[in-house]
């Protein structure tokens, strides 16, 4: 189960690796001659936009025959198209096609990955490999910041196609296991059920660690909620009267009542914050390189890639805590995510009244840099823990079957319109990394409140589902 997992959250793994590359768009502004505006389109439209709309497009056919891990592959193989042409071109509108179809490629992963772990881990160990997604984007950012540094003494003019191309490679190779090694008979237990492939449902339960009567209970489940007829196909591994694929999935969100909307509401939150906190982040990347220069009398590119490091180091460390906190979330993942969503709000408090003290110039500049690492490790081991992996298990536990891919789907596609926003309006309002940085990270702290209060309201528990469950 853990390899399967694994594969699935390969598209984590590329989504965090994307989004600690394009912060170092000087180099591509000056390779390809972008204006600033140009640049918000290829960095913050394009890869927000791709995400958006693959997800989209995913949440409408991840039901077909050819299966969720059919997603995966091809998904997959757009990115590593994506990236060919991002690397090897020098005119500006065709590296914009390429980040538009390797956005779209990973977006298509970020809403398959969490259905195929959700649908394939039994419910004990759900929470442990649910978390697997969570640390595969931050080893991602993680071998991005390392990168950068490796690169540091190559011409500007490579390095950001090296990074932005050398991902090609292990995405290959994800595309050959996906598409080829993987068969029908692989992929996730609720798929099979769906089309009618019982004895392969239930090997593949077996083979995933499902024990007791978790198999019949998910069987059972399946039979209300989906209406197909399980019963007259007891002894027969495939049945060739079933459809294609299960229709009118968009149309049947229409006929969901108030608890499932209250389920997607709750999962739109969770993920609005989610990408909140990833902001923020990120404009803590661009500002510590800032208080280096400034007090260090370092270079540009030296003070990003010692930041790169530094942060790579943290990104890690949060990542093992991330792997051994997994294996809590079976005590409740809403209690684990309130925890972790005050944890990180007290830290973008006091992150906001770091930078409002150094901006003012009531702190020097050691002092400053001290604080802003150390609040930057609590907000990443807040994150790491509940915030990080929980919104990407939270809908596909709680969604029904017929509707899970879409509703995960609109989620998703909110979130990343929401982060789209942010990234193309910020760079207006505030052209420099050390305008406003105060600002963005007391908004920040407010969303979390907010997400606080939501959760307390609307998240309900989830431990031990067996993912066929109608809302209460």
């Amino acid at each position: 189960m853990t390899k399967l997992a694994i594969m699935a959250s390969y598209p984590f793994c590329l989504y965090g690796y994307d989004i600690a590359v394009l912060r170092a768009s000087g180099s591509i502004v000056a390779d390809l001659g972008l204006s600033k505006n140009q640049m918000a389109v290829y960095a913050a439209g394009l890869s927000n936009g791709g995400y958006a709309l693959g997800a989209l497009v995913a949440g409408g056919a991840a039901n077909w025959l050819c299966g969720r891990r059919y997603f995966l592959g091809c998904g997959g193989g757009l990115y590593v198209v994506g990236a060919v042409l991002v690397a090897f071109t020098d005119d500006w509108v065709a590296s914009m096609c390429g980040r538009a179809l390797s956005s779209f490629g990973v977006g298509m992963g970020l809403l398959v990955g969490p259905i195929f772990i959700a649908e394939t881990a039994p419910s004990t160990t759900r929470g442990y490999h649910g978390a697997i997604p969570q640390v595969l984007m931050m080893a991602g950012a993680a071998s991005a910041y390392v990168l950068e540094s490796a690169l540091l003494w190559a011409p500007s003019h490579i390095a950001w196609r090296v990074s932005l191309g050398i991902t090609a490679l292990p995405t290959a190779l994800f595309v050959y296991y996906a598409l080829f090694r993987l068969t029908a008979a692989d992929d996730t237990p609720c798929w099979q059920f769906m089309f009618g492939k019982l004895a392969s449902a239930e090997r593949q339960m077996e083979l995933c660690g499902a024990t007791g009567t978790e198999p019949y209970t998910r069987r059972e489940q399946l039979e209300r909620v989906a209406g197909f007829p399980m019963f007259a196909i007891v002894n027969s591994s495939h049945v060739e009267a079933f459809p294609r694929r299960i229709p009118g999935c968009w149309a049947q969100l229409k006929e969901r009542g108030r608890p499932h909307l209250r389920d997607m509401f709750a999962t739109s939150a969770l993920l609005v914050a989610q990408e909140a906190t990833c902001e923020e982040r990120r404009t803590l990347v661009h500002f510590v390189p800032t208080l280096l220069i400034r007090n260090g009398g370092l270079t540009s590119r030296l003070a990003s890639s010692i930041a790169g490091l530094m942060l790579a180091v943290i990104k890690l460390l949060t990542t093992l805590a991330s792997m051994e906190a997994a294996s809590w979330s079976m005590a409740g993942r809403k209690e684990l995510l309130l925890v972790s969503i005050g944890v990180a709000g007290c830290a973008l408090g006091s992150l906001s009244g770091t930078t409002f003290a150094d901006a003012h110039g009531r702190l020097d500049g050691g002092t400053t840099f001290a604080l802003c690492c150390l609040e930057l490790v609590v907000l990443e081991a807040g994150i790491a823990f509940g915030l990080g992996p929980i919104p990407w298990m939270y809908g596909p536990e709680v969604f029904p079957l017929a509707v899970r891919a879409p509703s995960l789907a609109l989620c998703l596609t909110l979130k990343f319109a929401v982060a789209m926003l942010v990234d193309m309006t910020l760079p207006l309002l505030y052209p420099t990394s050390t305008e406003g940085v105060w600002v963005r990270f007391l908004v920040a702290c407010g969303v979390t409140v907010v997400s606080f209060l939501v959760s307390c309201r609307v998240v309900r528990k989830t431990t031990c589902r067996v993912l066929m469950d109608e809302p209460e």
